[in-house]
């Protein structure tokens, strides 16, 4: 959607005035956005895979205040090192290293575990420590695939262990202020169309050395260095763009919907980055929702324009969620115009999503569930639901049929044709 600077300073003022409504401004600080303290002391906690995603996001917002980790296990040995010192220099205790998952299982009394390695593996290691008694965190998206993400599920709910899937959205202040104050009470009235797009400038290729010469990831599955690095760019062992990137935003519409999307056809390809990956690099989705409300997805990697981009569009009102401009929200159709004086630079400074603030939030309450039974935000439910209506796009892609979305315990199929 396109704004004057005059109409998004007045969307800044209207999204800051019906969203902050009752909410904590010490949410607002990574330093104050959750409590200092755990009942019964820190969680005693591992992770397992500490590099790009496990390391900073998750990692790095371990405070320990509330979480203890005890243990890390990556199969690459400069990620351990790096993580152990990192550990220090934030003032815990050095903790054991492994190489292997399952002897950390075996050896650690843990609380929790928290799992940030290639999807392929999510299940494997996820129910491996679940039958081990520990609860499990595992990253987005849930499994490789809706027989892994059954398994999961099934594995949490007989050994009554709790079950929690990384997507931050549900933990992050503005994205729960925006729920609470604008969706819930109906301001934007019956939602037709959203809008949702990841745009970045980059080739999605990871540029890592390997440990040592003659590192050899083989007897984990990779046949080369290349296939470890850069997992997100095969097929093996990755879905691709709509579940690293897409399952965020999709998960994000089937929450503020209330619904989740009955069909899906899509469109895609290897479009810039003529290399050796197998995943599409451009992925447009067009998802059919209950009421009439069609929500639309893109993800590329050859143009940044836009950014990270959430569009809902209402019969009363209009909403908007933008990592470049903030938050915005008129009214109705027809106030995107500027009718009022516009005064109070507080008001009209972009509210952004913080993600640290989200992932440290969902660390802290995945670690207040364990002690105190706090409910889960995302829960194992919602996430197998979004892997669902993920690998049903990746079907309509690549088959380049509509695609009928069942319910998360049955499996989608295509259509014949596209009506």
């Amino acid at each position: 959607m396109y704004l004057t600077p005059e109409q998004k300073v007045a969307g800044r003022r209207n999204f800051w005035r019906a969203a902050s409504r009752g909410v904590d401004p010490r949410r607002l600080k990574l330093e104050t956005c959750v409590p200092r303290t755990m009942p019964g002391g820190p969680v005693k906690a591992g992770i397992v895979g500490v590099g790009r995603q496990g390391f900073a996001p998750l990692l790095g917002n371990c405070s320990k205040e509330f979480i203890e980790i005890c243990a890390i296990c990556d199969i690459n040995p400069d990620h351990r090192a790096r993580a152990i010192q990192a550990l220090s220099k934030a003032g815990g205790k050095a903790p054991r290293e492994y190489e292997n998952w399952q002897e950390m299982a075996q050896k650690e009394k843990l609380e929790a575990v928290f799992i940030a390695t290639p999807l392929w593996t999510h299940a494997e290691i996820a129910v491996g420590f679940l039958q081990a008694g520990v609860n499990v965190f595992g990253e987005k998206m849930m499994a490789y695939d809706l027989a892994s993400c059954q398994r999961m599920l099934e594995t949490a709910r007989m050994g009554k262990k709790l079950l929690e899937i990384g997507y931050p959205r549900f933990y992050e202040p503005l994205y729960q202020a925006v729920y609470e104050n604008i969706i819930r009470p109906g301001l934007l009235g019956d939602i037709h169309y959203v809008r949702l797009h990841t745009h970045r400038n980059n080739s999605w290729r990871w540029d890592e050395k390997p440990p040592y010469n003659g590192f050899d990831p083989s007897q984990w599955g990779y046949p080369g260095w290349e296939y470890l690095a850069n997992w997100r760019l095969y097929s093996r062992y990755s879905q691709g763009l709509v579940a690293e990137l897409g399952s965020h935003q999709t998960s994000l519409a089937e929450w503020f919907l209330g619904s989740t999307a009955q069909s899906v056809y899509g469109s895609g390809g290897i479009d810039c980055y003529k290399d050796s990956r197998e995943v599409n690099d451009h992925i447009h989705m067009t998802f059919e929702h209950p009421k009439e409300c069609t929500v639309e997805l893109s993800n590329i990697l050859s143009n940044s324009y836009g950014g990270l981009y959430e569009e809902f569009l209402g019969s009363k009102g209009s909403l908007i969620l933008s990592d470049i401009d903030g938050g915005m929200y008129f009214a109705s159709q027809n106030e995107c115009e500027t009718s009022a004086t516009l005064d109070g630079d507080d008001e009209v400074v972009p509210w952004k999503a913080d993600w640290n603030i989200a992932y440290r939030s969902e660390i802290f309450h995945f670690c207040s569930a364990i002690r105190q039974g706090t409910p889960l935000l995302c829960g194992p439910e919602r996430a197998l639901a979004s892997a669902t209506v993920a690998l049903a796009g990746n079907q309509a892609l690549a088959t380049r049929t509509r695609v009928e979305i069942c319910a998360p315990d049955a499996p989608y199929r295509a259509s014949e044709n596209l009506q």
